[in-house]
């Protein structure tokens, strides 16, 4: 009897010991998220000693990210929870690669801050098949002493005609450029203009959407940037550099980057945040940030990393994940916990503020969506810098091409 007891007791410890022995692998893109990946992973590895999580290096862009993703599941080698933008689900779910979670989440989760506007985002076709993890929204970055040498004694702007006449008064000070507005890789700025009319990136047959007056107007305004706004021919590295050397007055990007710009500017000048310029009424700012999705192939492996992605998006993940960034919470809880730290952190509410007007982030369809992207992105960069200006004939020509390949 007494050897049979400590057959059991040694049994127990190894299965204790195998139960625990669980490695996830995790892939992610943009490099500047590994500081904040390291933190949650320490946090929650010293939660949950059974669990071990490993980093794979990051990929430059969501769009790289996603196409990475696609090639890892044909050979079999994708992660086990990989991070994409809201954008690229709807994509890697035509390609088979993210798992169904309705069976993950029950009433519980729902009174944890899992709630269903929370995953309403990564909802397709009436079923789960990702946790958000990190939402934003387009705002504008002001330096503030430069906005007060350029002689302008009014409130922020709210239009971009207001905002273009402000950078051109900044652009005419001794060293100082105006304005950056920050397209990025995926476009997500220049859908911004769009969908901040009313306008939509597809139609209802899942061909290009915008080629009409608002497409027009969201190229006018491109090529204003530069014509009106005297917008300098950066990337998004020069615009940072400059913009936290005190020569960049203005910049109109993700509400993600606050807290790295306030890091690179380290109190030399006074940085105010404000909205994303010329919404009418009924227009709609799409929602950026990413999405956690589970590629897990093995239960042993989904359950550990399902554990990992509720540590992340629930109340105190979530919360660490605002603090360390300019992003909004995406949880109920961490949202209810965070009203103190907003009263605090005045530049921290221009993307809240606009949050009754947030919308998906919408993707062109089909195995084409990101040869789309890029095609799209090249018009829209090239009419910024003023190598394009033709942008009503480029707007036909874009639409002809891509049309072409969904």
């Amino acid at each position: 009897m007494r050897k049979f007891l400590k057959f059991i007791v040694a049994l127990g410890f190894v299965t204790s010991l195998s139960a625990k022995d669980v490695t996830i692998d995790i892939s992610y893109s943009l490099g500047w998220f590994e500081p904040l990946h390291k933190e949650l992973i320490e946090n929650f590895e010293k939660e949950n000693p059974g669990i071990k999580v490993n980093l794979r290096v990051a990929t430059p862009t969501y769009n790289e990210g996603s196409a990475k993703l696609m090639r890892e599941k044909i050979i079999k080698q994708l992660p086990d929870i990989a991070f994409v933008s809201f954008s690229n689900l709807g994509p890697l779910h035509l390609r088979d690669v993210p798992v169904q979670l309705d069976e993950f989440f029950t009433e519980e989760d729902a009174k944890k801050g899992f709630t269903k506007e929370m995953l309403n985002p990564a909802i397709i076709d009436g079923k789960i098949y990702g946790v958000p993890f990190v939402a934003s929204l387009p705002i504008t970055y002001y330096n503030m002493d430069l906005v007060r040498q350029a002689g302008w004694d009014k409130e922020l702007p709210t239009t971009w005609e207001e905002l273009f006449e402000l950078s051109a008064m900044i652009s005419k000070l001794d060293g100082k450029e105006g304005m950056y507005f920050d397209n990025g890789n995926d476009n997500w700025l220049y859908i911004a203009l769009i969908m901040s009319q009313g306008g939509s990136l597809t139609d209802e047959n899942g061909k290009v959407g915008f080629n009409n007056e608002i497409g027009l107007w969201a190229n006018q305004k491109l090529h204003e940037m530069y014509s009106l706004g005297k917008m300098p021919n950066y990337n998004i590295s020069n615009a940072n550099k400059s913009f936290f050397a005190g020569n960049l007055g203005i910049m109109v990007a993700s509400s993600a980057g606050l807290s790295t710009k306030e890091e690179g500017i380290a109190n030399k000048f006074e940085l105010k945040t404000s909205i994303f310029p010329g919404v009418k009424e009924g227009g709609k700012l799409p929602v950026g940030g990413s999405v956690a999705m589970l590629t897990a192939s093995t239960k042993e492996k989904q359950d550990a990393a399902m554990k990992y992605i509720k540590y992340i998006s629930g109340e105190h993940g979530n919360t660490i994940i605002v603090k360390h960034t300019g992003y909004m919470p995406v949880n109920k809880l961490a949202q209810e916990n965070l009203k103190e730290f907003y009263a605090k952190n005045p530049n921290q509410q221009a993307a809240p503020a606009q949050a009754d007007i947030m919308g998906p982030w919408p993707s062109f369809p089909g195995d084409n969506s990101i040869k789309a992207i890029d095609i799209l992105r090249n018009y829209v960069e090239g009419i910024m810098r003023g190598e394009i200006t033709d942008y009503k004939g480029a707007l036909q020509e874009a639409t002809d091409k891509i049309n072409k390949i969904l």
